[in-house]
């Protein structure tokens, strides 16, 4: 053992029940006070002893900085400071293969991490855990076991504690083995009842009770035996200078192997953004190659696309125009025929060559070429124009004309009558080819919302019209 040992409350200079804060604050002040810096201009045996002072000052620290080594601490410290000798019997009668620990709880029991001093780090542990190991193989043999190898915590001879050039892997399997301690003793000489007061106990129920108070006392002795190692064992894998030079390693590749991940995270994301890119611009692609085939398949019907609808079906409003369908030119005709024509009949004819030809040519004008192009057959061979040799009265002429005129009529009401090749919707500016389609679609939402805009522009049309015959009159 190095150095003298001393309280680590009076090393700080604080009481015992001091909190963290005061704790905390006694450090740094006399920290800051014989810290190797601060002593330079002091001649070398003040700072030889700045320097161990220091060192007492941080090992102070460390303890009663941690809560649960400061509450352990608190129970031992008696015995800490009373040191002992090791491998001897305690104030409490303990066995000598019981090897005491306590003074080991205690950074002032080593002096450096050299592996050439022998009251190093390395040196002072490593027999201190050789000495635990022997005391338990020596009490396994006095109770009367031969073979070694039944004894369980015989694999605690297979890992040493090791120096500072140790391989991490063998400084790993020693914590992981002595963390998992426990002891192989019986505690036998805990028993508050021996042998022969249990032979002399007056009955079998009393005799039982004392063999329960013995196993008690064994199984708290143990318990007490297996704490006081673990911690010991984390007292100096907290100190060992391998397992936070382990630590530092692993946190170093933990944040390398973050940033790897992040930067790999980043770069599946920018893939991927550059896949729906492409896969848009492939998909539009694919979208404007299957239109042009729509349109060369005649999937979308062009003559349905007019410059003034509202909806875009691709063509950009540059469809040809709709003809007329044949009803609306039959009607125009019966319309320009009822106008025009029976008024010429009904007024009096002169039975000439001349006026023949001029009922002839007001016929043929009434049927021109309608606004879209579309040419109209004349109707010269329905109407029978009046001879010019007839003697007839005007009478005669008149009724002549009328049942031309209703039988006429009556043929176009009939033709009328009879089912159109297609069913139109005038403000949707579409065509159907059944009456079933024409129904759904009058039925749907959009039809509808455009019926209401067709209204409207019905309704303005109309308006505005009267304003004009309005302003006719007044003309």
């Amino acid at each position: 053992m190095a150095g003298q040992i001393r309280c680590h409350y009076d090393v700080l200079g604080i009481e015992r029940d001091a909190d963290a804060a005061i704790i905390k604050k006694a450090h740094r002040k006399l920290a800051l006070r014989h810290h190797p810096d601060k002593t330079v201009s002091l001649n070398e045996q003040q700072r030889e002893e700045s320097a161990t002072e220091f060192k007492l000052i941080q090992a102070a620290y460390e303890c009663l900085g941690d809560p649960d080594e400061r509450k352990w601490y608190d129970e031992h410290r008696d015995m800490i400071l009373r040191g002992g000798m090791h491998g001897s019997d305690g104030a409490d009668g303990e066995s000598s293969f019981l090897y005491d620990v306590t003074p080991y709880h205690f950074s002032g029991c080593y002096d450096s991490y050299d592996d050439n001093n022998p009251d190093s780090f390395y040196s002072v542990y490593a027999e201190c855990f050789e000495c635990i190991y022997n005391g338990e193989k020596d009490g396994f043999i006095s109770e009367g076991n031969i073979d070694l190898n039944d004894m369980f915590n015989a694999h605690l001879s297979e890992v040493s504690f090791g120096n500072s050039k140790s391989k991490w892997v063998d400084v790993s399997a020693f914590y992981s083995s002595w963390e998992a301690f426990s002891s192989c003793l019986s505690f036998a000489w805990v028993d508050i009842y021996h042998l022969n007061d249990i032979r002399e106990a007056p009955s079998r129920r009393i005799r039982r009770l004392m063999e329960d108070d013995n196993r008690k006392k064994r199984k708290a002795a143990k318990k007490e035996r297996v704490e006081e190692i673990c911690a010991l064992v984390r007292f100096v894998k907290k100190r060992d200078p391998r397992v936070r030079a382990q630590r530092e390693k692993q946190l170093r590749d933990q944040a390398k192997k973050e940033a790897k991940d992040k930067k790999d995270a980043e770069e599946r994301k920018k893939n991927r953004e550059i896949a729906k890119q492409e896969w848009r611009i492939q998909q539009e692609l694919a979208q404007a190659e299957q239109e042009a085939t729509d349109l060369d398949a005649g999937r979308i019907r062009l003559a349905d696309l007019d410059s003034d609808d509202d909806y875009d079906y691709g063509g950009k409003g540059k469809g040809r125009k709709k003809k007329k369908g044949k009803r609306r030119g039959k009607n125009n005709k019966r319309n320009d025929f009822d106008s025009e024509d029976i008024d010429e009949v009904d007024a009096p004819v002169d039975v000439t060559d001349t006026s023949a030809a001029e009922v002839e040519n007001d016929d043929t004008d009434a049927l021109e070429v309608d606004e879209e192009g579309n040419d109209s057959t004349p109707m010269s061979d329905d109407v029978d124009v009046v001879d010019s040799g007839s003697n007839q009265p005007d009478n005669d002429v008149d009724e002549d004309n009328d049942v031309e005129y209703d039988s006429m009529r009556s043929e176009e009401e009939s033709e009328s009558e009879e089912e159109p090749d297609s069913w139109r919707c005038e403000c949707c500016r579409k065509d159907f080819k059944s009456a079933a389609q024409f129904e759904n679609h009058a039925k749907s939402k959009k039809h509808k919302e455009k019926w209401k805009q067709y209204e409207k522009k019905l309704q303005k049309e109309a308006k505005k019209k009267a304003v004009e015959d309005l302003m006719d009159e007044i003309a």
